[in-house]
């Protein structure tokens, strides 16, 4: 008695042996000994080449072998030449297929053509995320060993390929994992006609989740309208061009046929009523649809952070945002926003440039969420299995508390233990391999770490410094941050960093708190305001030292000496140049001795920007504001006056970025 729950090499009555060539009978009987071949399939049309394909199941021993259950979708290519648009294939029978059918994550390429193994692993490196293709040749299948050559095929190309290693966001759903259910309650928020947000920090995962938002919605017949604020196309334009710009937006992705023309209609008096007539006649041309638009790094055009000065100190977040959100109340039906971003100050500040937020409280802060145990045991199972990886439930387990179940670093240990792994596959990882590991990416780790650091760093440096504080062991000061600002502890532990415990607040991933320890070993904690006043004086000296070096030879090299020298005359008020007059630019610009104060010589930085920029790599605006800054409260021991902590604080943030910009 056949036992059906078990799948036995073969091939199915209804498969149409004469759909193929002699050579392809001959590989499909080959095949049908290990492997049972479902289905038929049809003939593809691609341009002018023609290809055919079938079903295939494995048998249960190929089954366990590579964690393949589904039938797999296998392409014949009878061209002597390898086609790159054979990868198109697998995409076209993959929709025309019911959903949970075949596999998605490997597919079988037969090829007439000699050389279809380089070429497809060179298309594979360039296509991180497209599914495993097994490359093999005719030749290779009407061999009397063809199994074992397929075997030997599969081995390689499941078992070499890492599937933990992406740096990007991820574009498509075969390797996305453990975000399900906050994409729907995200998109089931947006149904409902609620404006939703998504926070978190770098790597952690938010670009990937708009796109999987954005493929969901497709499938369902919608549409999102995504806004990258980070382009200059977006955050250079002002409130009434962005206006203008979105209108046209629309339209494209709503496919109306109605000629829209906003030229000359977007002045500022004007655009708010021109948005929301051409938004309603978009709207009204096609069958009553609601739109997603989604604005990435909102941060980009928000006050305090955004890019470009309008939206940093000016008034354009404030018209922008009033025209949405008054068009929304005349007409939900027709779009929701949503914001994505590293911190929900945007929706959370009562007031911005003096006057009322009109998003305020208006869309509930929601945080990236970090993965459960049970999420990083589904994620690293199935990746593993695939590439002879076992982690049983203890290394899973292990690998959410090491990081803090932050699904990028956790992919990247993963990464690290398929390089540990060795070559002899399938293999358990055991706490043997798993140390090893964990020892190699502590090597590389730091880049990643600093990654999620930088933005609040550079953006929002009272998180940054409650962090510091915390790593530290100066508790005192964290308790006393967190008391006076509750939204600056909820965001931290919105980002997965902290949690807090009955004892007390405490870091989720220990490599962040070490990384913090290293880098401000050197800095006292806890310091009188006689030693604040002292370490901001003395850092101000060196800071003013590497500011002459780096602009005597940035100009002397730029424009020879005379110039130079010019150039630094031109840059300092009129009133003090007659007292620079005639000396020399190694003069003007000595490292000890300069004449120049530090507002010249920010003035010299500024003006000439376009070759200081080559040297400093750093961006104007935010250079501008930490060199500003400083000037402004850095000299306490000149003018008598005591520094606050906040201040304090804030001014050895901008030390710390400037001097590993000059030292670079």
């Amino acid at each position: 008695m056949i036992d059906k729950s078990i799948t036995n090499p073969g091939i199915h009555k209804q498969f149409i042996m004469a759909n193929y060539s002699e050579d392809e009978r001959k590989i499909l009987l080959n095949l049908s000994k290990d492997w049972y071949l479902t289905n038929s399939g049809q003939e593809i049309r691609v341009a002018q080449s023609r290809y055919s394909y079938f079903l295939m199941k494995p048998s249960q021993r190929t089954s366990e072998m590579f964690n393949i259950e589904r039938e797999i979708i296998c392409v014949f290519s009878d061209y002597e030449y390898f086609e790159p648009r054979s990868f198109d294939i697998f995409d076209k029978v993959l929709k025309s297929l019911p959903k949970m059918r075949t596999e998605t994550v490997c597919g079988l390429l037969i090829s007439r053509a000699s050389v279809v193994e380089e070429k497809v692993e060179r298309l594979l490196k360039s296509d991180p995320e497209h599914s495993i293709v097994i490359p093999a040749t005719y030749q290779e299948l009407l061999h009397n060993d063809c199994i074992k050559i397929l075997e030997n095929k599969f081995r390689k190309h499941f078992y070499s390929r890492d599937l933990f290693g992406f740096l990007s966001p991820l574009k498509k759903d075969i390797y996305f994992f453990g975000r399900s259910s906050l994409i729907t309650e995200l998109i089931s928020r947006y149904q409902s006609g609620e404006h939703t947000s998504l926070f978190g920090l770098r790597k952690s995962g938010k670009t990937s989740i708009v796109y999987a938002i954005e493929r969901k919605l497709e499938s369902l017949g919608e549409h999102a309208l995504l806004l990258d604020c980070e382009s200059p196309s977006i955050h250079l334009c002002r409130w009434n061009e962005l206006l203008e710009k979105l209108v046209n937006l629309y339209a494209k992705v709503r496919q109306t046929k109605i000629k829209v023309d906003t030229k000359d209609r977007y002045a500022e008096k004007d655009a708010a009523d021109s948005f929301e007539t051409d938004i309603m006649r978009i709207f009204e041309s096609k069958k009553p649809s609601s739109m997603l638009f989604i604005f990435d790094e909102i941060e980009r055009i928000s006050p305090g952070t955004g890019s470009s000065d309008h939206w940093r100190s000016g008034t354009d977040f404030l018209y922008f945002w009033q025209t949405l959100r008054g068009f929304y109340q005349k007409n939900p039906q027709v779009f929701c926003y949503m914001l994505v971003g590293t911190n929900p100050s945007c929706v959370e500040s009562s007031s911005v440039v003096g006057h009322d937020n009109p998003i305020y409280a208006s869309i509930p802060s929601q945080y990236v969420p970090s993965f459960s145990v049970e999420q990083v045991k589904q994620m690293v199972v199935r990746l593993g299995d695939y590439m002879g990886l076992k982690f049983d439930d203890l290394i899973a387990a292990k690998l959410t508390d090491d990081f803090g179940g932050h699904p990028f670093l956790i992919r990247q240990m993963c990464s690290c233990i398929h390089k540990m792994a060795g070559i002899n596959r399938p293999v358990t990882i055991d706490k043997v391999i798993y140390n090893k590991a964990k020892e190699e990416f502590k090597l590389h780790s730091k880049d990643y770490l600093d990654m999620m650091l930088q933005v609040l760093s550079d953006w929002y440096p009272d998180e940054y410094e409650m962090l510091r504080f915390l790593a530290q062991g100066d508790r005192e000061s964290f308790e006393s941050f967190a008391f006076d600002n509750a939204s600056l502890t909820r965001h931290l532990i919105g980002y997965g960093l902290i949690q807090k415990g009955v004892s007390g607040y405490a870091f989720n991933l220990e490599a962040i708190a070490d990384l913090l320890k290293t880098k401000h070993s050197n800095e006292k904690i806890n310091l009188t305001n006689e030693e604040m006043v002292q370490e901001v004086s003395a850092r101000r000296n060196l800071l003013e030292k590497n500011l002459r070096t780096l602009s005597r030879n940035v100009l002397k090299i730029t424009y020879g000496p005379a110039k130079a020298a010019a150039t630094v005359l031109a840059a300092v008020p009129e009133t003090r140049r007659p007292a620079l007059t005639g000396l020399n630019i190694n003069l003007l610009l000595d490292r000890d001795k300069s004449p120049l104060f530090l507002l010249e010589l920010i003035n010299i930085i500024k003006r000439e920007w376009a070759i200081f920029d080559k040297s400093l790599e750093a961006d104007k605006t935010k250079l501008m504001y930490m060199l500003e800054e400083i000037n402004l409260f850095g000299r306490p021991e000149a003018h008598a006056k005591n520094l606050t902590r906040d201040e304090f604080t804030q001014l050895r943030l901008h030390f710390n970025k400037l001097d590993a910009l000059l030292a670079e």
